[in-house]
């Protein structure tokens, strides 16, 4: 039988210590407590957050889709809007004939479609399955779709209608411009948005479907269930009953269209109204919130465990000698990171000394590190405190080349009589400003790249539209120095962005021009393996090995005593390669100085599509002709001068400094706003547009135009929906600004 005595061997000293158990049992509630309530807080904000996360990743899916979708019917009513644009003559009906032909050929969800005249007579009628009809004169006035057309000024969706019960088909009908314009109608089989949503991938299993607003499933990537025109009103009602802003609804769970649990959300697709879903399996939706719970559980667990045996074994010598710790803490928390606590007992308060002593260390590394981490952090203010000033000085000599000249001749345009040399100076005037916004145009470019704001827009295109622009572009000036601008055609198709892509190879053919002095520039194309070649060869001055690492180089510009350079800030070929990484595109250099440089670009080549879109027509009438225009900029020069500009093109201008500056309004209204985003009194341009569509009581057409090349204000427009445009501007990009501002109202 044990005894008082072996009982008292079998607990630890510590323990039987009445100060031990006491130590013990506070340190375990203190530490326990705040971590459990931790962990049950922790776990509930995952949750929350999870939930959060799924809810914004569905509703990016559902919009993601409804624009694929958008665009879907966008080609179906472009291609509508180039029939009904075609003027009717006596005998244009063959001519439409073909037109209408090509675009059945085009786009192969429309199986029917009916061109009508202005008076509401049915000129040309094709079909995939019935006889064509040319000149029938059928009286197509009274068709809904005519009429809906013709009275919206637009584009008139019908109803989606099952034809012979199962098949889904929907009638659209797009009228021209103009009171005598006609109408293109045509029947859509809704069935090919299986194309577009079949392909839409939604984790491992989740769907994309489209329900009408009578709630028929008509696109889904099982056909089938569009074809058995499946009802699907019960799930509408659900969606509508849960209805957000915009027609967006949160994630619902019910049971999806193929009888499993799922997490379903929805957005109304305007102006038809349909509602695009979203559909993925419950168990897939929630594995990564229940995941990110159990691991968050997990952790709290392992914390709590963790903390628990810290508060034990701190308790198991705690009666132990505690003031030379003590001490020795308090001198380190005052600074003296040299110091060391020297503790010999032998026990597991001697290690806690000598992770002290280790925090000690680690404090005096991390100190010493801290300090060279802000000497680095000084060389690098100062290396761009250089690089400004190296800016400064740069753009203020480039700068000050063309504006001392331009000086010069307004100064001899004032005084000089003959009306040959005032229009000579006025073209050397056009082009010291063109000198001007080049070398803005490049500031510009670097601090976009620095900036990370350039996001490329890739898409499939040929490479002779590029090379003709670089000739558009580039001869004149080639010319002028009595070269030879040399362009091999080719009928190859690649894939880039096309601005971009323009930028760099406009960048390479004008240093090509400015650093040769006799002979010919060549722009032509090679296919490698890698992709498609784009090269500039040129018979200039070249560059010396130990210069090619540099030529890539912000500032850095190749500068011979004979002159053969001009201009620059030498950011033209550092602008080539920033925009060459954002591509994925690479540069290659080669030269031999005396003879000649060729650089090259490699890019991705696709293969031609089999039908490429036939252009749209360009319309032939002055968009500004006549138009009324408010012009609000807080800088009297730039008011004046634009106000001139606009009235040289035809319109009725109205110019104020800001909001505050007496705003006088036609009682017609105005048809464009022009303003600046910085105007006087704190206003910007943005609240002054808005100000401004609430007096006039409806969204008038706006163009923002700014010098302020920040991120935060790119950013703050594009937020606003707002079109932007830079400045300086030429008068030609602004005129085509305003144009197309005008023409898409």
């Amino acid at each position: 039988m044990p005894t008082a005595g072996s009982t008292e061997r079998r607990w630890p000293g510590w323990w039987r210590s009445a100060l031990g158990r006491r130590y013990a049992l506070a340190f375990s509630l203190l530490v326990c407590l705040p971590l459990l309530a931790y962990a049950a807080l922790s776990a509930t904000l995952v949750y929350r957050q999870q939930r959060e996360a799924l809810a914004a990743v569905q509703a990016a899916q559902a919009g993601a889709a409804a624009v694929r979708i958008q665009q879907f019917l966008q080609a179906i009513e472009l291609q509508l809007g180039w029939l009904a644009a075609l003027p009717w003559t006596q005998d244009a009906a063959p001519q439409r004939r073909l037109d209408v032909l090509r675009a059945l050929r085009q786009t192969q969800a429309i199986t029917d479609i009916a061109l009508i005249d202005g008076n509401g007579r049915e000129r040309v009628a094709e079909s995939r399955l019935e006889l064509s009809r040319i000149d029938s004169m059928a009286d197509r006035a009274a068709s809904p779709a005519f009429s809906g057309a013709r009275q919206r000024r637009g584009t008139y969706f019908g109803d989606v209608n099952f034809r012979k019960g199962s098949e889904p088909f929907m009638t659209v009908a797009v009228a021209g411009p103009g009171e005598a314009a006609g109408v293109a109608i045509a029947e859509v089989g809704l069935k090919y948005i299986w194309d577009v949503v079949s392909k839409i991938r939604i984790g491992d299993a989740g769907i994309v479907y489209v329900v009408d607003p009578a709630g028929r499933l008509i696109a889904h990537p099982d056909i089938n269930l569009v074809l058995r025109n499946t009802d699907l009103s019960r799930t509408l009602q659900v969606f509508e009953a849960h209805r957000g802003s915009g027609g967006m609804s949160p994630p619902l769970r019910m049971v999806g269209t193929r009888g499993e649990p799922v997490l379903a959300s929805s957005v109304v697709l305007a102006p038809l109204g349909w509602r695009v879903v979203v559909e993925q399996g419950l168990q897939e939706a929630d594995a990564p919130m229940w995941a990110n719970v159990r691991s968050a559980l997990w952790v709290a667990a392992v914390g709590l465990l963790a903390a628990l045996s810290a508060a034990l074994w701190s308790a198991w010598r705690i009666a132990r000698p505690v003031h030379e710790l003590a001490r020795g803490a308090e001198r380190i928390g005052a600074g003296q990171l040299t110091h060391r606590i020297a503790l010999r007992s032998g026990d597991e308060l001697e290690r806690l000394g000598a992770c002290f002593n280790a925090m000690a260390a680690q404090l005096q590394a991390s100190h010493d590190d801290l300090g060279r981490q802000v000497e680095d952090r000084t060389r690098e203010l100062s290396d761009a405190n250089r690089a400004k000033s190296r800016l400064l000085a740069a753009a203020s000599h480039d700068l000050r080349q063309p504006l001392h000249a331009l000086n010069l001749m307004v100064g001899q345009l004032r005084l000089d009589p003959d009306l040959a040399e005032r229009q000579r100076l006025g073209q050397r005037v056009d082009q010291a400003i063109a000198s001007i916004n080049a070398l803005f145009d490049g500031l510009l470019d670097v601090s976009k790249l620095d900036a990370g704001v350039i996001r490329p827009q890739v898409e499939a295109f040929p490479v002779q539209r590029l090379l003709d622009r670089m000739d558009v572009a580039h001869s004149a000036a080639a010319r002028a120095k009595g070269l030879e601008l040399r362009i091999r055609a080719h009928g190859a198709w690649i894939c880039s962005d096309p601005l971009l892509l323009e930028r760099v190879l406009g960048n390479l053919v004008g240093n090509a021009v400015r650093y040769t002095r006799s002979g010919a520039v060549l722009l032509g194309c090679r296919r490698m393996r890698s992709g498609l070649r784009i090269a500039v060869w040129d018979t200039g001055i070249g560059i010396a090995p130990d210069k090619q690492a540099r030529i890539f180089e912000e500032f850095y510009r190749i500068a011979p005593q004979d002159g053969a350079a001009d201009g620059g800030l030498g950011l033209g070929l550092s602008i080539v390669a920033g925009l060459a990484e954002v591509l994925g595109h690479q540069v290659a250099v080669r030269s031999i100085p005396g003879r000649g440089s060729c650089f090259a670009i490699t890019v991705p080549e696709v293969a031609r599509p089999v039908q490429a879109a036939a252009p749209a027509p360009v319309p032939g009438l002055d968009a500004l002709q006549g138009r009324r225009v408010l012009v609000m900029d807080n800088d009297p020069q730039v008011l004046e001068s634009t106000a001139r500009l606009l009235e040289a093109w035809g319109c009725h201008v109205y110019a104020a400094p800001g909001m505050s500056g007496g705003i006088s309004c036609p009682a017609n209204g105005i048809e464009l706003l022009l303003v600046d985003m910085r105007l006087d009194d704190g206003e910007d341009g943005i609240g002054a547009v808005a100000r401004l569509r609430r007096r006039l009581g409806r969204d008038v057409p706006a163009l923002v135009m700014t010098g302020d090349v920040s991120v935060a204000t790119r950013e703050c427009i594009a937020a606003s929906g707002l079109p932007m445009l830079e400045k300086p501007a030429p008068p030609l990009r602004l005129r085509s600004a305003l144009t197309r501002l005008l023409q898409r109202d």
